[in-house]
């Protein structure tokens, strides 16, 4: 009986795949495939982060990951540290409920004349 001597991988990121599918980052990050799918169709991920290759989609996770913590440094940048001022309008209206009723024909009026077509 001859022995294998089994191959070891020293270097932990020879291990790390970047191109996935679709459907295996959908997995990876908590969404639908579909889900992507539509936010790739729309233009919301941009297509330096997939690629169509042999008819199938596939994602490369270092892009879809740079292209995402952009998005999450914009959105913390357009909301200021400060709370957003209100409008001055706002402040000087009257926030007090008009309640009126509802106008109703009074009694023993004629309903109105409904006609439906054939």
């Amino acid at each position: 009986m001859t022995t294998r001597k089994q191959t070891v991988i020293d270097d932990p990121t020879a291990l790390v795949v970047d191109k996935v599918s679709e459907k295996r980052l959908a997995e990876l990050i908590g969404t639908t495939a579909k889900a992507l799918e539509h936010k790739r169709l729309s233009g919301i991920i941009p297509r330096g982060v997939w690629l169509k290759e042999s008819g199938r989609i596939m994602y490369s996770l270092e892009r879809y990951n740079t292209w995402a913590e952009n998005q999450w440094a914009s959105r913390l940048a357009s909301k200021s540290e400060v709370t957003p001022s209100e409008s001055v309008l706002l402040s000087t209206v009257s926030v007090e409920v008009n309640r009126r009723p509802i106008s109703r024909p009074p009694r023993g009026s004629q309903p109105p004349v409904v006609s439906v077509l054939v």
